[in-house]
């Protein structure tokens, strides 16, 4: 009879510390500037300082948390973040935001930027991502990964439904890894 309290107890436990699992503003950076680091002087870096029309990877890994502040007034709104001094990026962003617009449902047949930021797989089942259905979607992480290495390397054209640019992709990924 103490396994049910104990398992209780221990889901509320992860239930309280699940969030601090998360990396925050402060982990993606970390993660951005150790790439930056790692990858300067490589034709690499050069490659991504284009893209980013300079911004570094430990600056452009928040750019996909950003664009949320979008979510409520779209991106028009003068109070919303803007990325003046980035003009071509900031159209960029404009355009991959309205071709995947906040949904409330992962399993929504339109894609939503939201769902390109985690994946949600039960941790206590023993089951894999691929065995069931439970928290994935079309336009999760696991997906938006392989798409975006898709448009870097050509596979998938630029102008494509999703509005994944080179540069949004660097940007998703610069995210999503960092």
């Amino acid at each position: 009879m103490i396994r049910a309290p104990l398992q209780l107890a221990v889901l509320i436990f992860l239930a309280f510390i699940s969030s601090s699992f998360a990396y925050g503003p402060l982990g993606h950076e970390i993660v951005g500037a150790i790439a930056d680091r790692k990858l300067a002087g490589t034709p690499t870096a050069e490659k991504i300082k284009t893209l980013l029309d300079g911004i570094p990877l430990e600056r452009a890994s928040l750019i996909a948390d950003d664009i949320k502040s979008w979510d409520k007034n779209g991106p028009d709104d003068r109070r919303g973040i803007h990325f003046p001094a980035h003009p071509e990026i900031e159209q960029q962003l404009h355009d991959f935001w309205k071709a995947n617009p906040p949904s409330p449902e992962a399993s929504d047949s339109t894609p939503s930027h939201h769902w390109m930021h985690y994946t949600d797989v039960p941790v206590l089942d023993a089951e894999k991502y691929g065995d069931g259905k439970t928290g994935r979607g079309n336009w999760d992480v696991v997906h938006t990964i392989p798409y975006c290495i898709g448009v870097l390397r050509g596979e998938i054209a630029e102008d494509n439904p999703r509005k994944i640019t080179k540069t949004i992709a660097v940007i998703l990924l610069a995210h999503c890894v960092g």
